[in-house]
């Protein structure tokens, strides 16, 4: 599938695979990217879930943690450099000072990290099974800048208006989304990328995990917060042209008519 936008704009060929991670196998896992990188090699930059390399594991997580020089994700460079695609995706991330965190990996189409993001906000029983990150910073990888969130930063609007102020050509979502919140982030992938006039991608993942349902639903909206591609609810990878951001129309351009002064996160709560 491939779904065009507005002519003049530019755009990202962007390979969305909504699919379920063999659970504790990295592996498998590992090699399912490289298979699809292999097979789509049009595609820009390909989005996988969260937690997709590793699957979405909160019981004993540090078996499964990955540092940067792990030989998965030396194979996920490997495998982007020979394709020349750019990876996006999300792995249990073994950090230096040996915390664990719900990441999210960027590679470039070279097979550089262009990126790393830890998930900020943490549903539910991950708060006991990672570590929160601690850092809103966008990531440039295949001359776009890219807006970094995971599942449940999403419903947090200050996450995707923080990075809105650094300009991103598109927000990009991975998430582990489970059933029954399919409608709450259909909402919210909406009104993020209308809140800010961005267009947003958003990649969840399918099947069963941990004693959850998944409930796909990957999308691109566009910046008015229309869905313009839409994957349903089963195992399904699609090619999509993304129209990326460009400057709205100033009466709609919600980042010019901000009034800092009346925010309690400027003067402090009443």
């Amino acid at each position: 599938m491939t779904q065009a936008g507005n002519d003049g704009s530019g755009r990202l060929r962007v390979l969305l695979v909504q699919e379920c991670p063999a659970a504790r196998d990295v592996d498998a896992n590992v090699e399912r990217i490289s298979t699809l990188l292999g097979r789509h090699p049009d595609c820009e930059i390909a989005v996988f879930p969260e937690l997709f390399v590793t699957g979405y594991q909160t019981d004993r997580p540090a078996e499964l943690a990955l540092g940067a020089e792990a030989a998965a994700v030396s194979a996920i460079r490997r495998a982007c450099a020979e394709c020349e695609t750019a990876f996006v995706g999300g792995y249990l991330e073994r950090g230096a000072d040996e915390r664990i965190y719900n990441s999210m990996l960027v590679v470039d189409a070279g097979g550089e990290i262009a990126g790393n993001y830890r998930k900020t906000h943490l549903f539910d029983v991950e708060s006991a099974a990672f570590d929160a990150g601690e850092k809103l910073a966008c990531i440039d990888v295949a001359s776009r800048r890219l807006g970094p969130l995971i599942c449940f930063d999403m419903e947090i609007a200050e996450v995707a208006r923080t990075l809105a102020f650094q300009r991103p050509d598109v927000f990009v979502v991975i998430a582990a989304n489970m059933a029954p919140f399919h409608d709450d982030h259909l909402v919210a992938s909406r009104a993020r990328a209308l809140d800010n006039r961005t267009p947003l991608i958003y990649v969840n993942r399918v099947g069963s995990e941990s004693g959850f349902d998944f409930t796909g639903g990957s999308r691109v909206v566009d910046p008015n917060g229309r869905v313009v591609a839409e994957l349903g609810h089963g195992q399904r990878v699609a090619t999509v042209d993304v129209v990326l951001r460009r400057d709205p129309p100033a009466e709609v351009d919600y980042l010019r008519h901000l009034r800092p002064e009346l925010y309690w996160g400027h003067n402090g709560p009443s």
